[in-house]
C-alpha cells in the first residue's frame, strides 16, 4: 500500500472518529458538560484510541469542547447558542439548513478573464493571466444570503472537461477534482462596506446597506494559493462568531 492511500485511510478514520464524537455530543442531554475518557470512547466507537486522540483534538480545535491536563473533557454549551462559526469549515448551506430553510445557489456568472493586479498578488500569478471567475448568490429560501465570486488561475487547471451545470456545485469540489489538489486551510479578511446599486440589487436591499466583505485566500496541502474568494454577507440570516482560545503567559 502507497503513503498516499494510507494517509487517505487515517483522515478518514479520523473524520468517522469526528462524527461519531459530534453525535454523542449532540445526543447528550440538558445539563450533561463531561464526556467519557478517550478509552472509553475507543470502546463506544470501536476504534483505536489514537485515533480517538486525534479527533477530540480538531474538536478542541475548533472550540466544541476543552480538555484540561489531569481532567475530563468539558463540552463547551454556549456554542449551541453561537450563530455560524467563523473559524471552522461549516458550510454556511448546512448551517441554514439546520435552522429550517430550503437553500440553493444561483449562478449569475462564469467566464474567463483577465487577472487584476490586485487579483495577481493575491494568487502569486501575473498581471493579465487567465482566471476562471464565477459568481453566485446563495439563497435562503428565496431570501439572498450571500454572494460569491470565485477566482481560480486558469493555469492551475489539468482539464477543463467541465460544464456550465457544476458551477452550481461547490467550487471547492470542482477545483479539487479538476487540479488535482486538497484544498486544506484559508486565509481570510474581512471588512465591512456598503452596498452599491448592484450589491444592493441582488440582496434586494437599499442602497448603502451595510455589508460584510471577506476576501478568503484558498490552499492546497503543499501551501499554493488556488482559489481567491470574494464573499458578501448581509446580516438578515448570517451572522458570524469567533470562538478563541485564551493563553496566558507569566
Amino acid at each position: 500500500m502507497d503513503s498516499t492511500s494510507m494517509r487517505v485511510r487515517k483522515t478518514s478514520a479520523v473524520q468517522q472518529a469526528i462524527d461519531g464524537l459530534k453525535t454523542y455530543i449532540r445526543g447528550c442531554g440538558p445539563g450533561t458538560t463531561q464526556l467519557p475518557s478517550e478509552a472509553e470512547f475507543s470502546e463506544i466507537l470501536g476504534i483505536s484510541r489514537l485515533t480517538v486522540r486525534e479527533a477530540m483534538l480538531i474538536l478542541e480545535r475548533d472550540g466544541l469542547i476543552t480538555r484540561s491536563h489531569g481532567k475530563r473533557t468539558v463540552i463547551n454549551g454556549f456554542l449551541g447558542h453561537l450563530k455560524c462559526r467563523i473559524d471552522t469549515d461549516r458550510d454556511i448551506d448546512t448551517f441554514l439548513e439546520s435552522q429550517g430553510y430550503k437553500t440553493h445557489a444561483q449562478v449569475l456568472s462564469h467566464n474567463w478573464r483577465a487577472a487584476t493586479a490586485f487579483e495577481a498578488e493575491k494568487l502569486g500569478i501575473s498581471e493579465g493571466d487567465e482566471l476562471l471567475v464565477v459568481e453566485k448568490i446563495f439563497m435562503a429560501d428565496a431570501i439572498p444570503v450571500a454572494l460569491y465570486l470565485d477566482r481560480v488561475p486558469r493555469r492551475l487547471f489539468l482539464h477543463e472537461d467541465f460544464s456550465p451545470e457544476d458551477f452550481g456545485r461547490s467550487m471547492f469540489t470542482l477545483v479539487e477534482e479538476a487540479c488535482r489538489c486538497s484544498i486544506t486551510h484559508d486565509v481570510l479578511e474581512l471588512a465591512p462596506i456598503i452596498a452599491d446599486n448592484r450589491v444592493a440589487a441582488l440582496f434586494k436591499v437599499p442602497r448603502r446597506t451595510p455589508i460584510l466583505r471577506a476576501d478568503v485566500l484558498e490552499f492546497d496541502d503543499d501551501g499554493r494559493a488556488v482559489m481567491f474568494n470574494t464573499e458578501y454577507y448581509h446580516d438578515r440570516l448570517i451572522r458570524f462568531t469567533l470562538c478563541r482560545t485564551i493563553q496566558f503567559t507569566s
